[in-house]
């Protein structure tokens, strides 16, 4: 008997490892890792391949990531109330082309399941040279399960969903500032 106590105390062992490891791994919005900027949460330093938790982090929404030289990261679960990124509702993503200093940025709405959303238009994302802007250069990105003007980005049908926005060969002074900087918000519309 005593014997099946500790092959019982081992597989619990492993099972409570393997839920902890699971919960960290998928834990990235308090990671000490990541920054927070309004609806946005990212890292200025991803140490891939050397810090494994982070590695396992960035790998769940980023599979083939680059290094931070390259492109930095940032995503977006909740709007600007920190509630949760939901097609129940439309949201409207404000900024100008201007406000990220790169050479290239891009957005991107995923479904929860990390997976791009289909749609009859094959509309996935918005960069720096694809959106139609004013004058100044503001524009206003909606989100929303149904179609909605030039900047639209489909959300998934009754379901919660992801934004990413990637940074590639940002200005050094821009990036050494991302927690700070003004970055586009994401707000949810009111709804008439």
């Amino acid at each position: 008997m005593k014997f099946w106590k500790q092959v019982l105390f081992f597989l619990l062992a492993i099972i409570c490892g393997v839920a902890v490891a699971v919960y960290r791994i998928s834990d990235i919005e308090n990671s000490k890792a990541f920054f927070h900027n309004g609806s946005w949460t990212g890292s200025k330093e991803l140490a891939l391949g050397e810090d494994k938790l982070i590695t396992a982090q960035v790998t769940v929404f980023a599979l083939f990531a680059l290094p931070s030289k390259e492109a930095i990261y940032l995503f977006a679960r909740r709007d600007e109330k920190k509630e949760v990124l939901s097609s129940e509702n439309d949201y409207t993503i404000t900024g100008n082309i201007n406000q990220i200093k790169a050479k290239y940025w891009s957005m991107t709405v995923y479904g929860r399941d990390l997976y791009l959303i289909p749609n009859e238009d094959n509309r996935y994302s918005f960069n720096n040279s694809s959106l139609q802007t004013d004058s100044s250069g503001n524009f206003t990105v909606t989100l929303s399960h149904e179609k909605k003007g030039a900047n639209w980005l489909p959300t998934p049908d009754h379901a919660k969903f992801n934004v990413v926005l990637r940074i590639y060969k940002g200005e050094s002074e821009y990036l050494s500032n991302l927690e700070k900087t003004p970055l586009p918000e994401i707000k949810r519309a009111v709804k008439l």
